[in-house]
C-alpha cells in the first residue's frame, strides 16, 4: 500500500486493493497453507486499520490535514514510509499540515527551495542531525 498506491486516486486505490491486492494475498496464503487451508482474512482490506488510528487521524486534522479519506491515506503514507515522499500539492493543504506537524523544536524543520544559496548546507545539517527538511516548488525535473 505505502509503496504503490500513493500517486493514484481514491477509486483506483480501492480497485487495486479489492481486485488485485486482496486476491493476491489469498492466493499466496493458500499456497503456504495448502489446498484445504485458508488463512483467516477480513472481508475488506483496509490498510488504514493497520497504519494508523482514529486518534492519530484526529491529531492530523487538528494540524490542518483535511478531514477526507484520501488525505488521511496520504497522511498515513507520509508517516509510515521509510523513504522521502513527494507531495504534489497544488492547494497547499499538505504543505500546511507538514509545516504544522514538523514545527516542534526537536524536528527543526528547514524549508528550502532549489537554487537557494545555502541549500546544500541545510541539507547536510538536516541529514546529519535527523531533522526534517521540506524542499518547496520543485519542477518536473531536478
Amino acid at each position: 500500500f505505502i509503496s504503490y498506491v500513493g500517486p493514484f486516486t481514491k477509486p483506483f486505490r480501492t480497485q487495486l486493493m479489492d481486485e488485485v491486492f486482496q486476491p493476491f494475498l489469498q492466493t499466496e496464503f493458500q499456497k503456504i497453507t495448502g489446498e484445504d487451508g485458508l488463512m483467516p482474512m477480513s472481508a475488506d482490506t483496509s490498510p488504514m486499520k493497520i497504519l494508523t488510528s482514529p486518534a492519530e487521524i484526529a491529531k492530523w486534522n487538528a494540524d490542518f490535514l483535511p478531514a477526507d479519506a484520501v488525505s488521511a491515506e496520504n497522511g498515513s503514507i507520509v508517516c509510515n514510509t521509510s523513504r522521502w515522499p513527494l507531495l504534489i500539492d497544488p492547494q497547499l493543504q499538505g504543505i500546511r499540515w507538514l509545516k504544522q506537524k514538523e514545527s516542534s523544536p526537536d524536528r527543526n524543520l528547514q524549508i528550502v527551495r532549489l537554487g537557494q544559496k545555502d541549500l546544500i548546507r541545510k541539507l547536510e545539517i538536516a541529514l546529519e542531525q535527523g531533522h526534517s527538511i521540506l524542499i518547496e516548488n520543485l519542477g518536473e525535473t531536478l
